[in-house]
């Protein structure tokens, strides 16, 4: 079904003549130089093409379909590296001592540093020729001065001149690290000329790598040749930098009926094509993917039209802020106005998810009904596991989002960030000793899936959140957020006693649940000894939090006792007597025992009276 998916969007893809996806038989590359041949096979210029950050980054070209090759010589068709274009190699400083032992395999030193080796080696000499042997058996039977420029350099080259050549030294560094190069002819690239193109795609179509078993495809249906071995998915994170598969079946464990690899699981050479293609493309694409935990998120919709991307990923990944900016810096003057219209586009959405209204495809920057799909892969040895896997409307999927936004919202103060991303609240899971933490991943799955499907919050996220919270004794706005989004889908599902509308996003002086007015009342008695103590290095809340909010009848008669003592020194003392009055109003008896999400309430409610608190201070200063 995913492969599926990933096939229909890339033939959507393919109709489009804007579209940068590689047809059938080609592939991305990253490409840092171009080779300028001359007719009479010379190399005229080498051309940079990398970017100008103060880091070159290679340029994303389409090229002759490069498969992953690993440690086979299987030279690519007019885009290669040095290896295989100049028969070199570098052997750095930690492989000298190991090479040098091996003589047998080095043919000729070119340069030794003393650490680094360039060397002509048996490897690199059959490299060459074995791309010279391709590039002649696709190239011979065209008559044109293009493919005659280019052949003529492949004769007349000899690996010793790499050392000798003046536009090869200007970049000789780069090149031998690994940078892959084109060839390009009178202003043309070669592999982009018509005459060469369809030479490589008869090449393709008739060149056969053994025989190919024919079967029914599993995503077709048609009976056509079966891909034996399917291309590596790049980009996703913490998978090998080389790429892994997302079908493999690299061990006979996992094979059955005698066949090999992936003819466990019959996929068309087409189809392999296509859905390894688009998901390769989509990845690498910033504005279509994004992480969460140990999963990264790929997500599509299907329709050509790019628009709905920047919305889709700042609904996951809202902007932090929109704070002042410098106006000298222009970059970050367009930030903030990016910034800025992008929260009132948030704004303006939830809105209308809230009253029910219909949502403007112009505002979303898609049909509401087009299909969309988001796709979690983590990585696993070699291979790729899905982690989850979400079909939908585009419309549907910018509803539940929106409710889980709405369902966050909690009074906070000015400079904490209006929205919260999974990966924030993802992050109140790791205790703050741990530096550069990682959240469990089955959290980040869970919490997905709970927010896409419009389902009820994981409930280890919930106990991993109030852990935290008793551990580190503080509770922040996207803390308190979370538990209260936690306790409002509870309450709608029915597995709780809680009413929705004691589940507020500020203070709730008339809620009358019990473990609510207790989190008030321990801020109040936090409050009242922090104002008549000040040079106290701790307070209640460092040793009685975790206790109160787990057993108050232990502990708020002990803490009440105390309080008298602040309050009898307390110029306001009449109005802290007055506010505790108010709250145990409604409290007959202290709770022996309260459990997990009563502990919620409870932290709620001494998170809304302590916003109250600094509400009325602020105001109380601009008066």
């Amino acid at each position: 079904m995913i492969i599926q998916a990933l096939n229909q969007y890339y033939d959507i893809l393919s109709q489009n003549e804007q579209s940068s996806v590689p047809r059938l038989g080609y592939s991305t590359a990253k490409v840092s130089f171009v080779l300028q041949i001359s007719p009479e096979g010379k190399i005229g210029h080498i051309i940079d093409i990398r970017s100008k950050d103060k880091k070159p980054k290679p340029r994303e070209i389409t090229v002759p379909k490069q498969d992953a090759r690993a440690n086979a010589i299987a030279p690519y068709f007019l885009c290669e590296n040095v290896k295989y274009i100049f028969g070199v190699e570098l052997i750095p400083g930690k492989e000298r001592e190991k090479t040098l032992k091996n003589a047998s395999k080095i043919i000729t030193i070119l340069e030794d540093s003393g650490t680094d080796i360039i060397a002509i080696t048996k490897r690199s000499k059959e490299c060459f020729e074995a791309f010279k042997s391709l590039q002649h058996s696709i190239l011979d039977s065209l008559v044109n001065e293009e493919a005659t420029g280019l052949l003529a350099f492949l004769d007349s080259w000899s690996p010793e001149y790499f050392l000798t050549h003046a536009k090869i030294l200007d970049y000789k560094d780069d090149i031998l690290g690994g940078a892959m190069l084109i060839f390009e002819y009178n202003g043309k690239y070669l592999h982009e000329l018509f005459e060469i193109r369809r030479k490589w795609e008869d090449h393709i179509s008739n060149n056969k790598d053994g025989e190919q078993l024919l079967a029914q495809c599993l995503v077709s249906g048609n009976i056509e040749a079966i891909s034996q071995t399917h291309n590596v998915i790049k980009n996703v994170a913490n998978a090998q930098s080389a790429g892994a598969r997302l079908v493999s079946f690299n061990s006979p464990s996992f094979e059955s009926y005698g066949r090999s690899q992936s003819l466990n699981a019959p996929i068309g050479t087409t189809a392999e094509f296509k859905y390894t293609t688009v998901l390769n493309h989509l990845l690498a694409d910033p504005k279509n993917r994004l992480r969460v935990a140990d999963s990264t998120v790929v997500f599509w919709a299907e329709t050509s039209n790019k628009t709905y991307e920047d919305l889709t990923l700042s609904l996951f990944n809202p902007p932090f802020s929109y704070e002042e900016s410098d106006e000298k810096n222009p970059e970050q003057e367009e930030k903030r106005i990016k910034d800025e219209k992008t929260l009132q586009l948030i704004r303006d959405i939830l809105t209308k998810v809230r009253n029910t209204q219909p949502l403007d495809p112009t505002t979303i920057g898609a049909d509401p009904d087009t299909r969309f799909y988001i796709l979690g892969l983590s990585p696993n040895n070699a291979r790729l596991a899905v982690r989850f896997w979400y079909r939908d409307t585009y419309g549907e999927f910018i509803n539940r989002i929106a409710k889980h936004h709405l369902d966050l919202e909690i009074v906070k103060a000015d400079f904490d960030p209006p929205y919260l991303s999974i990966y924030r609240l993802l992050k109140e899971t790791i205790p703050k000793s741990v530096e550069r933490g990682e959240a469990s991943p089955i959290l980040g799955g869970l919490m997905l899936n709970a927010v896409l499907n419009g389902t009820q919050y994981p409930i280890q996220m919930y106990y991993a959140i109030i852990n935290r919270i008793k551990v580190e004794r503080s509770i922040n706005f996207a803390r308190a957020g979370f538990i209260k989004a936690y306790l409002l889908r509870l309450s709608r599902s029915g597995a709780t006693s809680l009413q929705e509308n004691m589940i507020t996003m500020s203070l709730n002086v008339e809620s009358s649940n019990v473990p609510y007015r207790l989190g008030r009342l321990f801020a109040v008695l936090e409050k009242v000894q922090s104002e008549t103590n000040k040079e106290m290095g701790s307070t209640i809340t460092s040793k009685y939090f975790s206790s109160a909010s787990a057993t108050p009848a232990v502990v708020f008669p002990v803490l009440i006792k105390l309080a008298q003592h602040h309050i009898a020194k307390s110029d306001w003392g009449f109005k802290t007597n007055q506010a505790i009055e108010e709250i145990l109003s409604g409290v007959d008896t202290f709770p022996a025992f309260l459990n997990l999400e009563d502990q919620g309430m409870f932290m709620l409610g001494f998170y809304h009276q302590k916003q109250a608190f600094f509400a009325k201070k602020a105001n109380s200063k601009e008066e």
